[in-house]
């Protein structure tokens, strides 16, 4: 676990991610190997600079157009867009695609933006977290007749994150996890929202 010093408390607990795909937090560890530095070098006047790197953020997954089908692949499709969007909105506190298929029922999916607004209101940065999210034969899943929601299980396999405060210091960091969680799906406008993220029943 972090250090007393290094631990900071979040308005709505420790990483989110925590109820659906990591578990605990694993900051204590040895640092990874610094990256080597080389001393710059002047160009001659015969050469043309390499432009500077910039770093890049996680790229917004493009949307399946699968979402537009009102069927158990239409919402298999929008479930795992919604979960693989979780680094991109964790590190650019974006949330508005995010909340805008979050019903109002979803306390993880509220919990999610809090999460997302107090990285970003803080100038913390999220790193990693990339997550691939499946569903197996989506078309195994029989729509609820009495609430339209689909119940889908989605394996979920998260690569390892970490949080770092503005000085850098680790706040908090997880290992690459892969889980199955229930994902609840129904529609709203016509348009496909998350009902519900659960554990299975053990």
């Amino acid at each position: 676990m972090l250090s007393r010093a290094r631990r900071r408390s979040f308005a709505v607990g420790a990483v989110l991610a925590v109820g659906w795909v990591v578990a605990g937090c694993t900051g204590g560890g040895d640092p990874g190997p610094s990256p080597s530095v080389e001393e710059p070098v002047a160009p001659s006047p015969s050469e043309t600079p390499e432009p500077t790197p910039t770093e890049t953020g996680p790229v917004k997954p493009e949307r399946p157009a699968a979402m537009e089908r009102d069927d158990a692949e239409g919402a298999a499709a929008a479930a795992e867009y919604f979960l693989e969007l979780y680094p991109y909105v964790m590190a650019t506190g974006d949330t508005a695609e995010w909340e805008s298929m979050s019903h109002p029922t979803c306390q993880s999916c509220a919990d999610f933006v809090a999460q997302a607004r107090t990285v970003k209101q803080r100038g913390d940065k999220f790193t990693g977290g990339g997550v691939e999210a499946t569903v197996e034969s989506p078309e195994l899943y029989v729509r609820d007749e009495a609430t339209g929601i689909f119940p889908l299980d989605v394996t979920l396999h998260q690569a390892a994150l970490a949080i770092l405060s503005p000085e850098g210091d680790e706040i908090h960091a997880a290992e690459d996890q892969s889980v199955v969680r229930r994902i609840e799906m129904g529609r709203n406008d016509e348009a496909w929202v998350v009902v519900a993220i659960a554990e299975l029943d053990q």
